[in-house]
């Protein structure tokens, strides 16, 4: 085939294929039909042990069964039921109504892409064979689902900012809210750039709950009165809730698993920079306008 072409051409290291455990009913009767008869056997046999201390009687089983061989059953898929092989077989062929397809898994030579481009060109004038580069493949649908979560992430961003103006209606007091929230992203993002992590649709999501957790505590020290004191015990709730938070997620960011790993190392960080920077920010504008002293009349 020309798939083992390219095996012998060093382009691919091997491919996988359903007739491995289930030959086709052709090549199955192609291989009975090799087997020479039990006659000519029989002399092969006497040949072979002609001058050996060997007698010729001792191999009658292995004659008894190779003559059985032309009789056997041709093997069929309900013959593998209940065998390891049915579930090799089951997972390389798809039933589609009346039609099979056959899925061949292509290995690449150690250290080497497979060339796609040449594959389809090697493949060329065959229209039933269809070759999908799963790399590709899954990168573009990466990129795709990436996007849109960028997108859908920045439209309900608009939306907070939007509903925020519209309750607060002081374009200055939703800046103090959400000032603290972009500096954590951003501390967060660059931080993961900086150690070499490699960020992806995952991170994004811990930082989607960062600001989720943060706005709480930007909310909390977005007081009406900024000069009334906050009472130690409920500064000392909501900072053992964070830490809480912390402590959750922090386990997570020495998991194996990159899924609970992503979200720990974005999130545990993250969501102790939200309460930093908004408690900063809170001091902030609490020291900007002051009380102006009356004049003397």
């Amino acid at each position: 085939t020309r798939l083992q072409t390219l095996v012998e051409q060093g382009e691919l290291a091997g491919f996988e294929s359903p007739s491995r455990y289930l030959p086709s009913i052709a090549m199955q009767r192609a291989r009975q039909a090799s087997l020479p008869n039990r006659p000519a056997l029989e002399t092969r046999l006497t040949q072979a042990v002609q001058g050996l201390p060997v007698r010729a009687d001792l191999f009658t089983p292995f004659l008894d069964d190779a003559t059985a061989v032309h009789s056997q059953p041709l093997l069929k898929a309900a013959n593998l039921q209940q065998t390891s092989m049915a579930m090799a077989v089951d997972a390389l062929l798809i039933q589609q109504k009346q039609q099979w397809r056959a899925l061949l898994p292509l290995t690449a030579p150690e250290g080497v892409d497979i060339n796609a481009d040449h594959l389809r060109a090697a493949l060329n004038g065959m229209p039933e064979v269809l070759f999908v580069d799963m790399k590709a493949e899954s990168n573009r649908l990466y990129s795709g689902y990436l996007n849109e979560a960028i997108g859908l992430s920045l439209g309900g961003l608009v939306a907070i900012i939007g509903l925020l103006l519209l309750v607060f209606r002081s374009p200055l007091r939703v800046l103090r809210i959400i000032a603290p929230l972009a500096a954590a992203v951003i501390t967060v993002t660059a931080g993961l750039s900086l150690l070499g992590q490699q960020l992806i649709i995952l991170h994004l999501v811990g930082l989607l709950l960062v600001v989720a957790v943060g706005s709480n505590y930007a909310l909390f020290f977005d007081r009406p009165d900024p000069h009334t004191p906050i009472l130690p015990r409920t500064l000392a709730s909501m900072l053992f809730a964070n830490l809480t938070t912390v402590a959750g997620f922090g386990l997570l960011a020495f998991s194996n698993v990159s899924i609970l790993q992503a979200m720990g190392v974005t999130v545990a960080p993250g969501v102790i920079l939200a309460l930093i920077y908004a408690a900063i920010f809170a001091r902030q504008s609490d020291a900007g306008p002051s009380n102006v002293s009356q004049p003397n009349v």
